[in-house]
């Protein structure tokens, strides 16, 4: 084991950058689905609610489990727990290849995501193994960089594996299983753990108190609100989108692909702009209520032109307003006297809200598709969805102390004890 004085040790960025690799890859294969969406439609034969339900299968499991599940598995160390569910989740990219109707490949999807799920909690232990508490929006903010590389590529790649191999789709998950197998070795060889510095430990607390002290800040349903529109909006386009282009302009899928892909990559880059200036200047409410007036207008933009220029005008801006995600995602880690499982579970409470977006984003599309016959307006609908990081950007107080401090719901003993530790 690493020794707590390597805290900085440039190796940190070796373990986080497998595992957000590892992460962002799990994505990538969801992401990617709505490349493959009319190959697999024109092969099982699916309504559009097929493909909604298709498309939101990866959520599904997120929706009930992600509490109990981070609770149980952020027992457990992060080599150990990274491993098996990278394990599992090559098997199951494998079982999704081979699914011969759509039940076996929903059912696959829901598998994976679930191995995805059961990941998360690692995250929160090696951030907190590894990175100082004022660094942990730096770390996040490179997972958004990892994300736009990782996801963005798969977009542009994708269309084109899947022209060569005569749009047969389920090549495509054969080679996402092999990516996985590659990534569990890497991680199996250079996957590290180190104790906390005395700095970081917290006064010991009941177990039973973990899920009610995370859940019991204000701002984590605020941040949620704020993931639930969001990824509403996003998982819809991310399946939809590709199929509009294609039947309302007769836009290549490999154009399409690289589109989705430019938003992708400036939202990872800039995401990272944006992690490091909040770092160190004030404005993060202000930030996320443009972000998500910005994000509606670039999706009403991506739906109604087939101008590249203007497409790619449209989509740089939706970029730009993904950089709310690191502004999101780290208000666990603000809470002052809180445990890594305790964060664990808030992240899993976030993970819950974008899942429940990521589930109804499809679902809604495809049903309103259906009802109206008309896939560019069931867009427009859940375009507006991304109002809710305005929403947030309103009403977040990041880290206020008082009633909604989770440190105030100690017991009193306990919280005389953690005063003393300051």
């Amino acid at each position: 084991m690493t020794s707590p004085t390597q805290s900085t040790s440039s190796y940190r960025w070796v373990v986080m950058g497998v595992w957000f690799t590892s992460a962002v890859a799990g994505f990538m294969v969801i992401s990617t689905l709505g490349i493959l969406l009319p190959s697999i439609s024109a092969d099982l034969g699916l309504s559009p609610s097929e493909q909604g339900l298709l498309g939101s299968a990866a959520f599904w499991g997120n929706m009930v489990l992600a509490i109990p599940l981070s609770w149980w598995t952020s027992r457990f160390g992060p080599k150990i727990l990274t491993t098996v569910t990278l394990v599992l989740g090559t098997l199951f990219i494998f079982l999704q290849g081979v699914a011969p109707a759509l039940v076996m490949l929903i059912i696959g999807r829901l598998a994976f995501g679930v191995t995805m799920l059961a990941r998360e909690p690692a995250r929160a232990h090696l951030i907190r193994q590894w990175f100082q508490p004022n660094e942990t929006i730096i770390a996040n903010s490179v997972s958004n960089v990892f994300f736009g590389i990782v996801v963005g590529g798969g977009m542009i790649v994708t269309p084109l594996i899947l022209s060569e191999f005569g749009n047969d789709w389920r090549m495509i998950f054969y080679i996402f299983g092999a990516g996985f197998f590659v990534l569990t070795i890497l991680w199996i060889i250079v996957g590290r753990e180190r104790p906390l510095d005395e700095s970081q430990i917290q006064v010991d607390r009941p177990e039973r108190n973990a899920v009610r002290l995370a859940l019991s800040h204000r701002d984590i349903w605020v941040a949620g609100l704020g993931f639930i529109g969001s990824s509403m909006s996003w998982a819809a386009f991310l399946n939809f989108y590709p199929t509009m282009m294609l039947d309302t302009y007769e836009f290549p899928l490999r154009w399409t692909g690289a589109i989705l892909a430019l938003g992708i990559f400036v939202g990872g880059l800039w995401g990272l702009a944006v992690g490091y200036y909040v770092s160190i200047h004030e404005g993060r409410r202000g930030l996320l209520t443009v972000f998500g007036v910005l994000m509606v207008g670039s999706y009403l933009g991506l739906i109604y032109t087939d101008s590249i220029p203007l497409l790619i005008v449209a989509t740089v801006l939706n970029g730009v307003a993904w950089g709310f995600f690191p502004i999101l995602y780290t208000v666990p880690f603000m809470w002052t006297g809180m445990r890594s499982r305790e964060v664990a579970i808030a992240l899993s409470f976030l993970t819950v809200s974008f899942s429940v977006g990521a589930v109804l984003g499809p679902l809604v599309t495809g049903f309103v598709q259906e009802a109206l016959e008309d896939l560019r307006t069931a867009l427009l609908i859940v375009s507006f969805a991304g109002l809710s990081v305005s929403a947030a950007g309103i009403m977040l107080r990041f880290g206020g102390a008082g009633a909604d401090d989770p440190v105030a719901s100690y017991p009193s003993g306990e919280k005389d004890r953690r005063s003393a530790m300051e």
